[in-house]
């Protein structure tokens, strides 16, 4: 088999001008169509990555394992749509988790994938009005650091401000998950054999120590300086129990009577109360007694608020 230059050159270019149409390139079906070897196919598809590469083409060869085919995919294919861009977005100004410039930061990147001015225009009032988090405080770095340190499981030392306190205090944990939840993130960590929370904007410095540890088995959970983690168990009267589900994730429904769920859940003390009494009297305590009778008297006093005068 001679491959003359000829030949060549109608053979790239008519594989170059099928995968330009959205076509696939089988490397034996073209080694039998052009009678050549599949090490010469495989030639001139390099060559094809090649020029691509250079011309700085808004696309890329790629094999398709699936069809067994080399297929010109477009790089825009591998960015988030305008749409994706704004519901991440409104997301993340809803979670208000971060500071304002750091959402700003988030924002621009993913507005720089998607050249559409409509998009921008729909989230500058957003952005404008954006309240900056209480605690003014970055925490895109040590997110990541943290999140690293797990991965290696690695010991690390944090120098932790409580409370009430104006001296941080020193402590050396297992870091094990960093959660989010209402509007902050924790550092979930086994301190001295029992799993602990943190707010995260309450770690003042962080350092990773060269010590590996095993994830230990993780027993009942402790809460350092928020509401702890509590054991309730409420009933349900609306029309969608799915929304429990929303507010509590790891909700169980233990019964069903009709129109009446009981749900059981282990949930974060922060932000509970005032999303049980905003569904009104679609949701009773019934435990624990000490959050049921807290609710009463809450209610008992909304009650004095309304009192006719």
């Amino acid at each position: 088999m001679v491959d003359s230059q000829q030949g060549k050159g109608y053979r790239v270019l008519s594989m170059f001008d099928r995968l330009m149409n959205g076509q696939g390139i089988n490397k034996k079906q073209e080694a039998l169509t052009h009678q050549v070897g599949e090490k010469t196919i495989q030639r001139d598809i390099d060559e094809i990555r090649t020029y691509l590469e250079k011309a700085k083409l808004d696309c890329h060869l790629q094999y398709v394992r699936t069809e067994k085919v080399y297929k010109l995919l477009n790089q825009e294919s591998n960015r988030l749509s305008k749409e994706q861009v704004l519901v991440i977005v409104k997301i993340l100004i809803a979670s208000k988790a971060l500071i304002k410039s750091d959402i700003g930061e988030i924002m621009e990147q993913l507005l720089s994938q998607v050249a559409v001015d409509q998009l921008d225009q729909i989230l500058l009032n957003e952005k404008a009005v954006y309240e900056d988090v209480h605690h003014n405080k970055s925490l895109l770095s040590l997110i990541w650091e943290i999140s690293a340190a797990i991965q290696k499981k690695k010991v690390i030392t944090i120098d932790y401000l409580q409370e009430g306190e104006a001296i941080p205090t020193t402590k050396v944990l297992k870091p094990l998950a960093i959660i989010f939840s209402t509007h902050y993130f924790y550092l979930m960590a086994d301190n001295q054999d029992t799993p602990t929370v943190y707010r995260m904007d309450r770690i003042q410095h962080f350092r990773e120590m060269d010590i590996k540890f095993q994830f230990p088995a993780v027993n009942q959970l402790r809460v350092e300086d928020v509401n702890e983690l509590t054991h309730i168990r409420i009933l349900y009267k609306g029309q969608s129990p799915q929304i429990v589900y929303g507010r509590f994730p790891t909700a169980n429904l233990v019964s069903k009577n009709k129109h009446e769920y009981v749900f059981e859940a282990e949930v974060l003390g922060h932000g509970m109360k005032e999303w049980l009494l905003s569904q009104g009297a679609d949701i009773e305590v019934l435990e624990p007694i000490e959050l049921r009778e807290e609710i009463i008297e809450i209610i008992e006093a909304m009650q004095q608020n309304y009192r006719c005068i």
